[in-house]
């Protein structure tokens, strides 16, 4: 079984205009970048930084979060440095973002635990193995969801009972399927409290 990633936050940097610069902590290529408009909070993965075949979460750091202004990397995996600007957000945007994607979230299934990037989802560590989790199974924060593969780099994805999922969640189902290409966002399983 993968180990869970590696985690570091991002750097803030407040700019004149009320905005806020997202900057990487490291050199590496940044994947799983998220589309403009998403809301970003303190504590959420916005992406991850892959370094000599190590995937390191990038976090927004406490007292940051808002609407990202700008478009995505266009290459699925793009090199960056240290201090290069990553996302710049709207403070004051986040609020309506939110609530759109909470209203988007509800279901009458369960609650939604949505892909952190982009990818293609794998539901057990290798072929032939049995799947991290199933229906009816429970979950905390950090146990292994599913591997999400991004040109053969795979990145295990964890349980976080964040945006209003609760400490211990039972698996309702699978969304996305074994197999399946997912974006940032992309519903992958539904959960309830357990």
């Amino acid at each position: 079984m993968s180990r869970p990633n590696a985690r570091l936050e991002l750097r803030a940097i407040p700019t004149e205009d009320g905005h806020l610069r997202l900057t990487s902590p490291e050199v590496g290529c940044f994947t799983g970048a998220l589309p403009r408009g998403a809301a970003l909070a303190p504590g959420m993965v916005a992406g991850t930084l892959q370094r000599l075949g190590i995937c390191i979460d990038l976090i927004v750091p406490e007292g940051a979060g808002g609407a990202i202004l700008g478009d995505p990397p266009r290459a699925l995996v793009a090199p960056i440095g240290f201090g290069d600007e990553l996302y710049v957000l709207d403070p004051a945007g986040a609020a309506a973002v939110v609530a759109a994607d909470d209203a988007d979230s509800a279901s009458d299934a369960g609650m939604v635990v949505k892909a952190s990037q982009s990818g293609r989802v794998w539901h057990s560590p290798s072929p032939g193995d049995a799947p991290f989790c199933g229906a009816g199974d429970t979950l905390e924060d950090g146990s292994p969801l599913c591997l999400i593969e991004v040109m053969k780099t795979f990145s295990t994805v964890p349980y976080r009972p964040e945006k209003g999922l609760p400490a211990r969640a039972k698996v309702v189902r699978w969304v996305a399927q074994d197999g399946d290409d997912v974006e940032p966002g992309a519903p992958l399983m539904l959960v309830e409290p357990a």
